[in-house]
């Protein structure tokens, strides 16, 4: 027997098989592709998940959730450079737990932690939704009153945290006393300036603590002739 050809490998069939790796192939391909596409979609979500956690950490308190320093600041900034803009005024109410170390020191710092989480609830029930409370650290905290055109409002609002305040707190079964010190500054005793705003509801504060304290006291150019209110 001659062999004249060899027949050719590329028959129908071979063809038909060949076609058949390639679709296999080729789907395989598509699904590992989807498959890495959910888990750098889940990935992404987890990582976005974590940076707004992360942020949301770095700009709230994690004992009592009110915002920080440095959120209080960047609400500060923009409530400054609206009142500018629009010709309004704003206020900074100063606030400080009058004895909260004999608190510590009488309660524990359990005691001393559910006291800053009352107060924290109780400057929130105070204020406007538009209004933002802060902690500063420790048992200091500060409210900002944007769009506030008129003194009396914020004197208004200090009062009455001042009264809400002065009710004791539940703790252990036992009722913690406590109140407040406030100093109060607006724009039109300090001017549109964040830094001094903030120095003048201070010095507000310390006039409210040596007059007594559970009282708020009004920034005046002059301190010395600053009006102290005092809440029965």
């Amino acid at each position: 027997v001659v062999v004249l050809e060899s027949p050719s490998w590329w028959t129908p069939g071979h063809a038909l098989v060949l076609l058949a790796l390639a679709l296999a192939v080729t789907l395989s391909v598509l699904g590992w592709v989807m498959v890495l596409r959910k888990r750098v979609a889940e990935q992404t979500v987890l990582l976005r998940k974590s940076e707004e956690r992360f942020r949301h950490m770095a700009l709230h308190d994690a004992l009592t959730g009110l915002a920080t320093r440095l959120l209080l600041d960047d609400r500060l900034t923009a409530a400054v450079e609206d009142a500018r803009r629009h010709k309004t005024g704003l206020a900074l109410l100063m606030i400080d737990i009058d004895k909260f170390k004999e608190v510590n020191d009488t309660f524990g710092h359990h005691g001393g932690d559910e006291v800053l989480r009352a107060t924290a609830d109780r400057l929130m029930q105070a204020v406007r939704k538009t209004d933002t409370v802060a902690r500063m650290g420790g048992d200091e905290f500060v409210v900002l009153l944007p769009h506030m055109n008129d003194p009396l409002m914020a004197e208004g609002i200090a009062a009455k945290i001042v009264k809400s305040l002065a009710t004791p707190v539940l703790y252990a079964e036992c009722e913690i006393p406590i109140s407040v010190s406030i100093g109060v500054c607006t724009s039109v005793m300090r001017g549109l300036d964040a830094e001094a705003l903030l120095k003048s509801a201070d010095d507000a504060l310390y006039q409210a603590k040596a007059k007594g304290k559970n009282c708020f006291s009004v920034f005046t150019p002059s301190l010395h002739r600053s009006q102290t209110v005092f809440i029965a």
